[in-house]
């Protein structure tokens, strides 16, 4: 038997992929055509590269594989960077047979060719150091949350809980804005803020304090000069006797008041921190929308506006979207995809990579918000498939540590 090691693919010289031919279509800015032909001694070069090796491939394998060497090559003839990446146009592919050219057409974005340059940025930065009244508030929550429930009926006040259905809906718009079943609601103190849903509802909160009991409330109030309510049936109401200090110390495992106390103020100054940090954020994509002239896909945003319809038909169970909610989800397309054609645009000016540390550390500062494991955050992502959603918050955080030499802070008190 032969001694001689068996050649492989990669053994052997490099296809020739000059003899590939792209034709490159330059579409509406910043988007490129490729129309490929594939000459049957490449098609006919990798097919016996790939049996030599020991592999089977069939039809469809071999035409991808020969789809991505394709546009590997053109990529590198249009010498520019993408955001979104090549998409093949599915109908224009050609069938692959052995010894017999090959033909397809791919649609891709551009970069700008220029590095990104911004001259300053100007941030509001809140300040705060906790307090000792910082301390006993949160103490007092830590109390409650330990604490024996028992129903009530009566004028609710801060600590009571409402189990409901809830709804919160804006005039003008067929479906709610936002909606749960069987949800808990507390009633906050005066000094706290109040949200449903993530959607914020500050005026909410008074009205919460010193409302009766009864099998439904409804709240009034103002967003972006429209008129809402916030609905809560199917009502139930609970008061809690606080446990007592000792009781949160043996739950939490603590030695002593003193050490839970400088635990508490160090958990609230992080937070407070990291609050800050995704305040600046905010602040920071808003003066680069207003800022940066950055030209975006007409594709991509089609692509997405189309998705997010269909999505929110299916959520809502509705045939038809009304005009103000198409043009809503059209907004929300186009920033969606100029926020993220932004974010690539800065990753490869400052040559910023994305680590699986990065992505863990993402869903550990989502973690602490929520106030579960940094592991279900992770499975929640990616039971859902959208741990590249992760990825691009993790993504923006380092975006901002990048340009923070560049931003001229306004310290707020």
């Amino acid at each position: 038997m032969s001694e001689q090691p068996q050649s492989t693919p990669s053994d052997l010289p490099p296809i020739d992929t000059s003899k590939i031919q792209v034709k490159i279509i330059e579409l509406e800015p910043p988007d490129y055509q490729f129309d490929i032909t594939v000459p049957a001694e490449i098609t006919t070069e990798i097919t016996s590269r790939i049996q030599s090796g020991g592999l089977q491939y069939d039809e469809k394998q071999m035409g991808t594989l020969i789809v991505q060497v394709c546009l590997d090559e053109a990529m590198q003839r249009l010498d520019k960077d993408s955001a979104w990446g090549a998409r093949l146009l599915q109908k224009s592919v050609g069938k692959y047979i052995t010894d017999e050219p090959f033909t397809f057409s791919a649609v891709v974005d551009s970069l700008p060719d220029d590095d990104f340059s911004l001259d300053t940025i100007p941030i509001n930065r809140r300040q705060l150091q906790v307090k000792d009244s910082d301390v006993n508030s949160e103490l007092f929550e830590q109390q409650l949350q330990f604490g024996n429930k028992a129903d009530f009926a009566g004028i609710l006040e801060y600590g009571d809980e409402i189990e409901c259905d809830a709804q919160c809906r804006i005039e003008g718009i067929e479906q709610p804005i936002a909606s749960l079943q069987q949800c808990t609601l507390r009633i906050p103190s005066e000094t706290q803020s109040f949200s449903f849903a993530g959607v914020p509802l500050p005026k909410i909160a008074g009205a919460l304090r010193g409302c009766q009991t009864k099998d439904e409330l409804v709240f009034p109030f103002n967003m972006n000069e429209k008129q809402g309510t916030l609905t809560l049936s199917n009502c139930s109401f609970s008061r809690i006797t606080p446990a007592t200090v000792e009781h949160v110390l043996e739950e939490y495992g603590t030695p002593n008041e003193a050490l839970l106390r400088t635990q508490i103020r160090m958990s609230l100054q992080h937070n407070f921190d990291r609050e800050n940090t995704n305040f600046m954020i905010h602040q920071l994509y808003s003066h680069l929308f207003q800022t940066v002239d950055l030209p975006i896909s007409s594709r991509i945003v089609a692509k997405n506006y189309k998705d997010l319809c269909k999505k929110e038909m299916e959520s809502t169970g509705v045939e038809e979207l009304t005009n103000e909610k198409q043009d809503s989800i059209k907004a929300s397309a186009e920033q969606m995809v100029k926020r993220l054609t932004l974010n690539a645009w800065l990753q490869r000016t400052f040559r910023l990579s994305l680590s699986e540390e990065d992505i863990d550390r993402q869903a550990a500062i989502i973690a602490e918000e929520r106030r579960v494991r940094p592991s279900e955050i992770k499975e929640e992502f990616l039971a859902a498939d959208k741990i590249q959603v992760l990825g691009n918050m993790a993504t923006e955080r380092k975006i901002f540590e990048r340009l923070k030499d560049k931003m001229v802070f306004t310290d707020m008190v």
